[in-house]
């Protein structure tokens, strides 16, 4: 039996397997490889299960150092105010000291910037402003009145800084809210919770902190070991002593009689930027209503004083604005009078006739108004100056019915309360109703009136002084001073045809309409009646009356006024339509009429020589009537006055011929029996004469009944010239009333023809 193989694991060194056999030797070696195999093959198994834990530790001790980094960050930031105080007391300083000082100032400028942007925010919660003073208290061993103050003084910095902004109307605002929140915001905090949060602050140290110790990240159970003594047990010492009622409503008082008289002074200049008065009410009902909100929480603050300062501030601008709004009616004299100064005849006074192309290819499509608009200006007489002004008075206006309408929505304005407060403040919310809606809109109103009246009444005296100028200088300028009378009179008319509501009964006196209108009559008549006294004066040289076979009844008796007589009211009212038909008013036709009867008394006074009587005795007509000259070829243009033809007759003067009565006449002598009156060359005969003298007493009739507007002294004058005809021709009053009445019947027949003059 062979001898076992020895155990190698026995042997003292590796020399005691020589002793053996070279066959045991291989044995032992095999055996040692195969026991090395067997090892590798566990140790790569066990190597390769593990490995996934293996990175799992790794990624967990990579954590726990980023860990670490930051619990030392946050106990350094703890401890730095401490470990700087007590390493600066060493002589000894270190380098390391001024970093810390460094990083100690900027810590505490991050703080600080913090807790300055918690008291900016209006959203911030009461709990949040209370953990802001608390740090701000620590940071800076501030007492609680500095807290408090300079908490005031960032809500103040925060209203200066909205009042600046150039964001419309909402900065401001927010201004004011920013106010009204500080005011809320000191009675719920001050002084209960601040003087409670502060007290807290001393009961423990402050790493014994509930707060502090739930942080994870400190992990102060592990780590505060690490801290002396003096940082465990530090405990800090908050002065809020000075944290009473009384002291707190004072410095409250202060700071908002400070803020409240910068937020006025931003408001106004704000308002001065703004000139649309509905945007400056809306912002005026949106500041009011939040303030009268907010009153239940003005601790120590006079209500009526805030609310009497933002009243002013928006009733001064609003009144300003009205003032402005009014004055620009007084800015139309000047429009006006460079219109006058630049006037250019034909053109300045051009108006469309009123159914030229223009006016009849208008789109109608989207209605008929600006038809309606074209016509009435040309009805109007409105030219491109009269609607320049016009243009600009309409868009006036429509402005001042903005600011009625911005008033009326004032007084419509129902404010309302908060619901807690009205058993106590009863008399409060009816006083704010009477001041914001009844005296506010009362003050703006009579600014309103006032303002329209004041520059009405300047526009007038303007107007005024414009037509004064004309009337001097009419002898100077009479062939512009008629259309520039007329300009003014259109542009006054526009305006006081269309006063604004705010102005329904006006303290006007336009007494210089009147003047305009005699200004217009005047340029309107001059012409008509230069050409009718020349037609008059060669009248009085023709030899025959060729009317005279026209005359009608027995005795014969003109039934048609003269041609010239008739010519005048046509050219009179060609004339005035020349102006306008919208000028001419009663009153205006009424001066007109009047300053026409003045010139023709003088004139239907002139007659022919040789209207003298006979023998004494007065001729009748019939007896007068055979030696008419009966002339065949009788014009038709000049004896009927219906077909004159236009056209002026050449200027000749004459001297006024005195009035004779018929005395002495002979008969002339009846050249053949046809009746042919023999007249000689150098003018009427007497029986030619007196028909003309006849005529013309019937001219004078007709033309009394077309210039008729009730008594006054030029009717006098031309009633005299009546009886002065009269009694040269010693008419009998039969004779004379049936003139009277064809007078009368043909003017009825014939004024129609002549609709502006009647």
């Amino acid at each position: 039996m062979a001898a076992e193989a020895p155990d190698p694991k026995t042997f003292a060194s590796w020399e005691d397997a020589f002793q053996y056999p070279i066959a045991a030797v291989r044995g032992m070696e095999k055996q040692l490889r195969n026991d090395i195999d067997s090892n590798r093959e566990k140790l790569r198994s066990l190597v390769g299960a593990s490995y996934r834990d293996l990175l799992g530790t790794a990624e967990s001790i990579l954590e726990m150092d980023s860990q670490m980094q930051s619990v030392e960050s946050y106990l350094g930031n703890i401890s730095v105010r401490l470990l700087h105080k007590k390493i600066s007391q060493r002589s000894d300083t270190p380098p390391y000291l001024e970093i810390l000082k460094q990083r100690l100032s900027g810590l505490r400028r991050k703080l600080l910037a913090r807790i300055d942007r918690n008291f900016q925010n209006l959203e911030a919660a009461d709990a949040i402003l209370v953990e802001a003073m608390c740090a701000f208290s620590l940071a800076t061993s501030s007492t609680a009145t500095d807290v408090i103050q300079h908490f005031y003084h960032i809500r103040q910095s925060t209203m200066s800084e909205l009042g600046k902004k150039a964001d419309g109307n909402m900065g401001i605002f927010k201004s004011l809210k920013t106010f009204v929140k500080t005011l809320k915001d000191t009675q719920n905090i001050v002084p209960t919770q601040l003087a409670r949060a502060l007290e807290n602050l001393k009961a423990s140290p402050v790493l014994q902190s509930p707060d502090l110790k739930s942080l994870a990240e400190l992990n102060l159970d592990v780590h505060r070991r690490w801290l002396g003594d003096d940082l465990n047990s530090f405990t800090p010492y908050v002065r809020h002593g000075d944290l009473q009622k009384p002291v707190v409503t004072l410095v409250l008082k202060r700071w908002a009689q400070d803020a409240f008289s910068r937020f006025l002074e931003d408001l106004r200049k704000k308002l001065s930027s703004v000139s649309n008065p509905m945007s400056i009410s809306g912002l005026r009902e949106e500041m009011l209503e939040l303030w009268i909100q907010s009153r239940g929480h003005s601790l120590g603050i006079d209500v009526s004083e805030v609310l009497g300062g933002i009243r002013d501030a928006f009733i001064d601008r609003l009144k300003h604005s009205i003032d402005l709004h009014c004055a620009s009616l007084s800015d139309m004299a000047s429009t006006i009078a460079a219109i006058l100064d630049q006037w250019e005849a034909g053109v300045s006074d051009a108006c469309p006739p009123m159914w030229d192309n223009v006016a009849t290819t208008i789109d109608t499509k989207s209605g008929s108004k600006a038809l309606r608009e074209a016509l009435s200006a040309r009805a109007h007489g409105r030219s491109r100056m009269v609607q320049t002004i016009s243009e600009a008075y309409a868009e006036w206006l429509a402005g001042t019915r903005d600011l009625e309408s911005v008033i009326d929505k004032l007084r419509k304005k129902r404010w309302a309360d908060d619901l807690n407060d009205l058993d106590d403040d009863d008399d409060i919310v009816e006083n704010n109703q009477t001041l914001l809606s009844e005296d506010d809109p009362r003050v703006l109103q009579d600014t309103v009136q006032t303002g329209i009246a004041s520059n009405l009444h300047k526009l007038q005296d303007t107007v005024r002084i414009h037509a004064h100028n004309l009337q001097v200088t009419v002898e100077e300028d009479n062939t512009t001073s008629g259309h520039k009378a007329c300009f003014l009179l259109r542009v006054w008319r526009d305006i006081t045809s269309h006063l604004p509501p705010a102005y329904s009964n006006p303290d006007l006196h336009p007494d210089f309409v009147q003047t305009l209108q005699s200004l217009i009559s005047g340029t309107a008549s001059r012409e008509p009646l230069l050409h009718f006294e020349n037609r008059t004066n060669k009248s009085l040289r023709q030899t025959q009356l060729r009317a005279r076979i026209l005359w009608e009844g027995d005795p014969p008796l003109p039934a048609l006024p003269s041609p010239q007589a008739f010519r005048l009211l046509h050219d009179v009212v060609r004339s005035m339509a020349a102006f306008g038909a919208d000028v001419w008013t009663p009153q205006a036709v009424g001066i007109l009429k009047r300053r026409i009867k003045k010139a023709l008394a003088p004139l239907l006074g002139r007659l022919p020589e040789g209207a003298e009587r006979v023998n004494g005795e007065s001729e009748t007509l019939s007896q007068s009537s055979k030696h008419a000259s009966m002339d065949s070829d009788v014009n038709d243009e000049q004896a009927v006055p219906e077909k004159l033809e236009g056209g002026d007759v050449q200027n000749e003067t004459q001297d006024a011929i005195q009035h004779k009565t018929y005395e002495n006449v002979e008969e002339p002598p009846v050249n053949s029996p046809g009746g042919d009156v023999s007249i000689e060359s150098t003018g009427p005969s007497k029986e030619v004469a007196r028909d003309m003298a006849i005529q013309r007493l019937f001219d004078i009739l007709y033309l009394r009944h077309a210039t008729s507007v009730g008594g006054s002294d030029a009717e006098d004058a031309i009633g005299h010239t009546q009886s002065t005809v009269l009694e040269g021709l010693d008419l009998p009053s039969a004779d004379l009333k049936r003139m009277g009445k064809g007078a009368e019947a043909y003017w009825k027949r014939t004024e129609l023809l002549f609709a502006l003059l009647a």
